[in-house]
């Protein structure tokens, strides 16, 4: 059994005993989940490492419930204070990106019994909070459509279960249907993308969620790579787009706003940043240009961060590689083309 099943059985296991305050058999435990009993008494000692309190209560002819004590959530380091409950209320639109997938059902509960514990006189009173904090997005996608596109996926993914969909693909507009063993999934800006193996193309590749039509589990089984994982795939990339390779040393000359825009965030992990005197760097400078930013990132896909780079307009060069820069003067000569008269 996937490793990911497992934890999504205790995780709903830990549901279970914390709705049932009079305790649970471990035989009705079993059968719920459809498991050995021993499978549930691993599970529990697994949970009990963790640091839950699990324990359980003979009744008066020896049978064993097992149960969490009944006032766990009560005094435990769960319980929200007042102003910690308002707060969550006014985060709320840091959750929307989730909202309508099965990640989200848990804050969005959270955030229901909120509104039903604290007065709407009190949760309107503090709302005068929003005026300093707004959360602004443009584009936003309702994923609540796509639920269960989402569920399954999560689901086969955890499974190790390989999937069946058909995908829109925007550059070739046109649909495909492929087999698919579905890795996980990436939130990138706002947007929810498939990571897997893709049958059709032997190879792992990236699906945008909302471009897939249909998905439902093919009924086989798949091994997900022991050295794979989500963070490491996406090490070398500026963004969502992943197409392999090594990394490439990459000096990028910033001036002006952008240079201090660049110098304000962490926009790639190998980033290095350094400001120079205008006579120290590779270029002629301005007269009005007393310092440049340097800026360097080792990259093996470039996609999107020639897309960011052009935001910059005349405030940033690509200093390195040559032919990085030749593609991007090819690209930003194409754009100025399509105002040509």
């Amino acid at each position: 059994m996937a490793r990911g099943e497992i934890i999504l059985r205790q995780w709903n296991l830990l549901n279970m005993l914390q709705t049932r305050g009079e305790g649970v058999p471990l035989r009705d435990i079993a059968e719920q989940f459809e498991v050995s009993e021993r499978t549930i008494q691993r599970d529990f000692e697994i949970l009990q490492e963790l640091g839950f309190p699990i324990d359980f209560e003979d009744d008066e002819i020896g049978k064993r419930f097992w149960r969490m004590p009944h006032d766990f959530f009560k005094t435990g380091p769960l319980v929200l204070s007042l102003t910690e409950a308002v707060s969550l209320h006014l985060a709320e639109g840091l959750i929307d990106p989730l909202a309508g997938t099965h990640f989200a059902d848990g804050l969005e509960t959270l955030l229901e019994k909120i509104h039903s514990l604290v007065p709407r006189k009190a949760l309107d009173h503090f709302a005068a909070l929003d005026d300093v904090l707004l959360v602004r997005r443009i584009g936003q996608t309702d994923y609540s459509r796509y639920s269960e596109t989402i569920r399954t996926i999560a689901n086969a993914a955890r499974s190790e279960e390989t999937i069946e969909m058909t995908y829109r693909s925007l550059w070739r507009g046109s649909s495909y249907t492929t087999l698919c063993d579905p890795y996980g999934m990436v939130i990138y800006e706002a947007d929810l993308f498939l990571v897997g193996k893709s049958h059709r193309a032997d190879a792992i590749r990236i699906f945008k969620i909302t471009r897939i039509d249909q998905v439902v589990a093919a009924s086989q089984s798949f091994t997900r790579p022991a050295e794979f994982s989500l963070e490491h795939h996406f090490k070398d990339s500026f963004g969502i787009t992943k197409v392999g390779g090594d990394p490439v040393e990459i000096v990028v000359k910033l001036t002006g706003p952008a240079a201090a825009l660049v110098d304000e965030r962490i926009w790639h992990e190998s980033q290095r940043l350094a400001w120079l005197p205008a006579e120290e760097t590779l270029f002629e400078p301005a007269p009005d240009e007393p310092e440049t930013l340097m800026a360097t990132f080792h990259l093996s896909d470039t996609a999107e961060f020639k897309r960011w780079l052009s935001g910059f307009g005349d405030q940033a060069k690509v200093l390195k590689p040559d032919w990085l820069r030749h593609e991007m003067q090819e690209e930003l000569l194409a754009a100025a083309r399509q105002y040509d008269e």
